[in-house]
């Protein structure tokens, strides 16, 4: 895009025009200037040549326009803004098929409600760096932290019970966070675990790893996720409760050991006002800022000035001799 840096400047393109308009008795004062070196360009009274004013203006206009800092502007392009680094640890346990959850007048599993919500919740954090870890009968890093939020979509879409276990392996997810974090440099850590169990691995203490992760500054925010209602058994037709191995105890101490905060998601709405909430408590830096480079092009009007007052100095001394 072109601008002028300073367009008020063309303002001084009428100057000519002004001191032309000036009353008769200020002209009458002037005195004529004679330069004896060339003595055609001297001011003696003379008539003025129309085409040699109005070929003056032109080159006086262009030396304005110079003046005027013309530029050419190109696209804007985005400065890095600050941002917030989060990483996702989702339960892939067998009890996460647990059909409990209602979406759409049908009971679904527990995992599909999730995976809707949490790529909500990552097409909210564009310009935030996230990643994503399973954790069941270990932990895995899935996809470490980057600003492709598009990617990682994809990556939830892929998320299936086959991929890590069948077990729940709490301190794991947490120790891996970390891991992760150190990794990349990360200075604002955000841990969002959400479980519907309780850690049956034991390879790390989960309030263990919340106390190494408060001493790395790391921020947890844990949900625990079950309807909490009873259900028929398919194989022995007895009434039980899916959400009994819930640990809301460890997860709560967790969130708290970390400065974050505790969430029982009962079902997908509920789910969803969770991670909006997470949302606002870690808001996206809204402000940006935009660098537009720039060419300067008073060259151009400058050189055709040079090139307009040659031509015109040889046409005038031809004429004048």
């Amino acid at each position: 895009m072109f601008t002028l840096m300073w367009p008020w400047l063309l303002l001084l393109v009428l100057l000519p025009v002004v001191i032309r308009l000036l009353p008769a008795a200020m002209q009458q004062a002037q005195h004529p200037v004679y330069i004896p070196t060339v003595p055609h360009l001297s001011l003696q009274g003379g008539q003025r040549d129309l085409g040699m004013l109005l070929a003056s203006w032109c080159i006086w206009s262009l030396l304005i326009l110079a003046i005027s800092r013309p530029v050419w502007l190109d696209n804007p392009i985005a400065l890095e803004r600050p941002h917030r680094d989060i990483l996702l640890a989702i339960d892939l346990s067998d009890s996460m098929r647990i059909p409990d959850m209602m979406q759409n007048g049908r009971l679904v599993n527990r995992l599909s409600v999730v995976k809707q919500q949490v790529k909500e919740f990552i097409a909210q954090r564009a310009g935030d760096r996230m990643g994503l870890i399973l954790f069941a009968d270990h932990a895995y890093l899935m996809s470490p932290l980057t600003p492709d939020w598009q990617t990682l979509q994809q990556f939830v879409d892929e998320l299936d019970f086959s991929m890590a276990g069948s077990l729940t392996s709490i301190g794991e997810a947490i120790g891996l966070g970390l891991q992760s974090f150190k990794a990349q440099g990360s200075k604002q850590k955000i841990l969002i675990l959400l479980s519907d169990g309780r850690d049956t691995v034991e390879t790390i203490s989960p309030l263990d790893a919340g106390k190494a992760a408060a001493a790395q500054g790391m921020r947890i925010y844990t949900i625990g996720l079950g309807a909490g209602v009873t259900m028929i058994d398919p194989i022995s037709g007895e009434q039980i409760d899916p959400g009994n191995d819930l640990d809301e105890k460890t997860l709560n101490e967790l969130a708290i050991q970390t400065q974050g905060q505790y969430f029982r998601a009962r079902d997908p709405e509920s789910l969803a006002n969770i991670y909006q909430e997470i949302n606002k408590l870690e808001a996206v830096e809204k402000s940006q800022r935009y660098f537009r480079p720039q060419k300067e092009l008073y060259a151009w009007p400058l050189a055709l000035a040079t090139v307009l007052t040659l031509g015109l100095m040889i046409l005038y001394r031809r004429k004048h001799g």
